[in-house]
């Protein structure tokens, strides 16, 4: 979660625990007709109305498979959602008054925005500019084969083919079959899928959403990507014996000799190396071990989730595993 999103869980808890307080007085004396008003508003529009924005945010476009829409609004919503809502519990003892319209205002705007984006984000299709930028890219590929035939621009270039970071998901998966297992070896196992590939080949999601919607680091992700479509070299023989566990790591095949990275999954990580089994108890806990969630998840990714350092996890894993 970025500080913003945070920030209203955050709040709502502490609206929460306000509203409750609030309520013991009015339980235990006849208090003002405010505390009602507070009472009622910081339940409503504090503690479950900031729950939902928080969450909404976080969860909500990532089930979508998109990016927040105008992700410039949050900082903004925030602060209109809390000013407006803590104005009209000060303000309402004037009731009618001009501060307590103009706070009550606050907090509907503040509403609006959220409807507004969250509406956005799920019913409008992403901005026209993240789906023509890949076009833009390929002018090189097409300069360089001069004298081809018509259809050579939707072929990769034979001598050193290159992946855009801003390319569509469903361009490099058309253009080059053979990257299905690297998305795949990177936490995007529905596209093992032949019939959730093709849907994913209309979507125009470029590599860098994905990679920031999945949390997988952008450049390593390119330079695997670019690896998995370059020409073998003339060495290539000799040194794929050296290269084949690295490889098979790629394909979502974790072997034994291969350092563990932040992208590698959880459930594959305990078949190679069993003795890291203490280390995911350590920070996981019991659960750990019959969570689906091992099958797909990664090391970076659980991390997030428990909030535990990467790198700190990463060390701990590699020293179980003997490195």
């Amino acid at each position: 979660m970025d500080r913003y999103t945070k920030g209203f869980v955050v709040a709502s808890l502490v609206y929460f625990f306000l509203a409750a307080v609030l309520g013991i007085w009015m339980g235990g004396t006849d208090g003002a007709g405010w505390v009602k008003f507070a009472h009622v508003h910081f339940n409503l529009l504090g503690f479950m109305a900031m729950m939902i924005y928080g969450v909404g945010y976080f969860i909500l476009p990532r089930f979508n498979g998109r990016t927040l829409r105008w992700p410039s609004w949050v900082p903004i919503h925030f602060f209109l959602a809390n000013i407006g809502l803590i104005g009209m519990v000060a303000t309402v003892p004037e009731r009618p008054s001009t501060g307590f319209l103009l706070f009550s205002a606050l907090s509907v705007i503040s509403a609006g925005m959220f409807a507004v984006n969250l509406g956005a984000t799920m019913l409008m299709e992403p901005a026209k500019e993240e789906e023509e930028e890949p076009s833009s890219t390929a002018g090189p590929s097409s300069a360089a084969t001069e004298g081809a035939a018509p259809a050579a621009p939707s072929a990769p270039p034979p001598a050193a083919p290159k992946i855009d970071p801003d390319g569509r998901v469903g361009e490099i998966l058309t253009r080059w079959p053979q990257t299905v297992d690297v998305f795949v070896g990177h936490g995007f196992a529905s596209l093992a899928n032949p019939e959730h590939r093709e849907q994913v080949k209309q979507i125009p999601i470029t590599l860098r959403m994905a990679c920031e919607r999945h949390n997988v680091d952008l450049d390593y992700m390119v330079s695997e990507l670019n690896e998995a479509i370059a020409p073998a070299p003339p060495k290539a023989a000799v040194a794929a014996t050296k290269t084949a566990p690295a490889n098979a790591a790629k394909k979502g095949k974790l072997a034994k000799g291969v350092t563990i990275g932040a992208d590698h999954i959880l459930g594959e990580i305990l078949a190679a190396y069993p003795e890291t089994e203490k280390v995911f108890r350590k920070y996981y806990g019991d659960g750990c071990f019959s969570c689906p969630g091992q099958a797909t998840e990664s090391v970076k990714q659980s991390a997030m989730m428990h909030n535990v350092s990467e790198k700190q996890l990463l060390a701990e894993l590699n020293r179980a595993a003997g490195f």
